[in-house]
């Protein structure tokens, strides 16, 4: 390229009018198109109307059209070309390029004391080439038309280090035949053929190194910058034949398709969200778009809502790890995936990976663990891990401390109650152990344990009780009988193991081992002071009496067992006993909670098994 091929690059990305002028145009666009999305319910409306036009190959053929990326510096610290650039050079046939740079020696950071062979004076910048640039082009604004002009290829340029590499030597080939114009390469080398030596390429030649070409550096605004600017500005073309709907264009600019949904875009996916409730719209984005989300990004589904609106309703629908939200399990599958998967999202929790062999432990099928997995995390086969998809998010861990806490109590809770993810793994060896160390002599008199736990009731830990079984139910507003005794042994194991609250632990443990130990009229009882019975099932007890949960609660005890619901009776129930109207975000929260739709769209009560 005649020139520097940095120049012009730079010089493309500036309008005659300077920087402002473009960032104030792009300024106006974005602030449009944003106000149209708080508000669908208005029609949109052209913004602004741009021309287009369209430069193959706005250069002659020998020369090149680059871009240079400097990944290790940030925009706010340049590295100044105009002052310290030495040298450039380029390979054109290979797409090397090289750019000398002259060291501040007298910088504070310079140190004068090092040995002469590490003692720089130049620093070297060296490029390597960025990833398929095809689908990219340079575009040059003026006015209401933007000029697009094909892209050779885009070059990261870093420090090169050779000076470190023990025994290393820097040659350049010689330049031959290389014409110059005031300092300006024209074209690639050509080396002389030498006696009978074929010059067409042949294989039985060796292949001759490409020569670097030395290019003179021109900053942006020179009269060299400014002419190849001007070149790539159509003087005149003729008009592209646009076959693609206006639709079609739009969604071919922003593809953005989430992780397992290749073909859904998810700005289109956001302006029909935006006119449902928030309910259905945070339930329709976890379970069809995205399983994992930031929050700021999830403020941008609800523009209609305040933050704390939207903190209040997302835990019905998602729980928080490592600061993102995460699709709830019990929206996706089954009881006995659902647990699994909430075994994974608890690991997550701890570490930001989880060995390869716990996962295929816990899930033995592929395909169940590569549809669980999949949208969770990355598989890393060197580390044989499988890391969580998306780095933590520090911000929202910083600024909203009571939801992250709130989070953790939850999960707490919901881990005491989870059972031991391989403890079915190793079940029969268990059994072996006991049945070979089993004593043949019968026991006479009462269990010990069985009878201590019974004497810590009697001594009042009522208290105790209560709270383990508001444990049980704080965690899952719906259980059996069978499930609620099963909670109660994990709750036994999980507190007799924590050591951070000795004596207190310890007298929940024995509470929870008190319950197990119970009749099944006895512990009934106890379950009532915390949950209502409904048929074979309990409920968790709402803390108000006229609430929307006492109101399903009616409706399913004067319903046959495994009886059904419409919204709409729902409604009407509430009208009559609450004597209002209750909002959407009253009904989802309360359905979502104890409630989950069948085949035909109506309401059953949840089966009381699911963790």
């Amino acid at each position: 390229e005649e020139g520097d091929p940095h120049a012009v690059a730079a010089a493309a990305t500036l309008p005659e009018g300077g920087v402002d002028a473009m960032e104030t145009d792009t300024d106006r666009v974005g602030a449009g198109e944003g106000a149209d999305d708080m508000d669908v319910e208005d029609e949109d409306f052209v913004v602004r109307e741009i021309d287009v036009y369209f430069t193959p190959k706005p250069f002659d053929k020998d020369s090149k059209l680059y871009i240079m990326q400097y990944p290790l510096r940030p925009c706010w610290r340049p590295y100044e070309l105009g002052e310290v650039c030495k040298e450039v050079r380029v390979k054109p046939g290979s797409s090397k390029v090289e750019v000398d740079l002259e060291v501040d020696t007298q910088s504070d950071n310079y140190d004068p004391e090092v040995s002469g062979s590490l003692r720089l004076t130049t620093q070297t910048l060296s490029s390597s080439e960025a990833a398929d640039v095809s689908d990219y082009a340079v575009g040059v604004l003026r006015g209401n038309m933007v000029h697009l002009n094909h892209l050779d290829a885009v070059m990261q340029l870093r420090p090169s280090m050779p000076h470190l590499i023990s025994g290393a030597s820097r040659t350049r080939q010689p330049l031959q035949q290389v014409e110059t114009n005031g300092g300006r390469a024209g074209g690639q080398a050509v080396p002389p053929a030498k006696g009978n030596e074929r010059s067409d390429g042949s294989k039985d030649l060796p292949k001759e190194p490409e020569p670097w070409i030395s290019l003179t550096y021109e900053p942006a605004g020179s009269d060299v910058a400014s002419k190849y600017y001007a070149e790539m500005v159509a003087s005149e073309g003729r008009p592209i034949d646009f076959t693609m709907s206006t639709q079609d264009y739009a969604l071919s600019l922003c593809p953005g398709g989430p992780t397992g949904s290749k073909n859904i875009n998810r700005s289109q996916v956001i302006r029909e969200m935006l006119s449902l409730p928030l309910e259905e719209r945070l339930k329709k984005w976890f379970t069809e778009v995205s399983q994992v989300t930031r929050f700021v990004a999830l403020m941008h589904l609800a523009p209609d809502c305040s933050e704390e609106d939207l903190l209040e309703t997302l835990p019905g629908y998602a729980d928080l790890v490592r600061g993102l939200w995460v699709c709830r399990s019990s929206l996706l599958y089954d009881d006995g995936l659902a647990s699994k998967r909430d075994q994974i999202m608890l690991e997550f929790t701890k570490m930001e990976s989880i060995p390869v062999k716990y996962v295929e432990r816990l899930i033995r099928d592929e395909r169940t663990r590569n549809m669980i997995l999949n949208p969770l995390g990355k598989r890393r086969e060197k580390l044989q891990d499988y890391k969580f998809i998306v780095a933590a998010d520090s911000s929202f861990i910083k600024h909203y401390s009571h939801i992250v806490k709130e989070q953790e109590n939850a999960w707490s809770v919901r881990a005491a109650t989870m059972p031991d993810p391989l403890e079915k793994c190793s079940a029969t060896e268990q059994r072996k152990t006991k049945n070979s160390t089993k004593s043949n002599i019968p026991v006479k008199g009462p269990d010990p344990v069985m009878g201590k736990t019974k004497d810590v009731l009697v001594q009042g830990s009522e208290n105790h009780v209560r709270s383990v079984l508001d444990s049980v139910f704080t965690a899952n507003k719906v259980r059996s009988f069978p499930a609620v005794v099963r909670d109660l042994r994990h709750l036994a194991v999980k507190y007799a193991s924590d050591r951070k609250d000795g004596a207190r632990f310890q007298a929940l443990s024995n509470a929870a081992q008190t319950c197990v130990s119970l009749s099944r009229k006895e512990l009934d009882a106890s379950i009532r002071l915390v949950a209502v019975p409904v048929h074979d099932l309990y409920v968790q007890k709402s803390e108000e009496k006229a609430s929307v949960r006492n109101c399903l609660i009616k409706l399913f005890r004067d319903r046959v067992p495994n009886g059904t619901l419409k919204k709409q009776e729902i409604l009407d129930c509430a009208l009559s006993i609450l004597k209002r109207k209750i909002s959407e975000k009253e009904y989802h929260q309360a359905v979502s909670e104890i409630c989950i739709s069948n085949e035909d769209g109506h309401l059953v009560l949840k089966n009381g098994e699911m963790p």
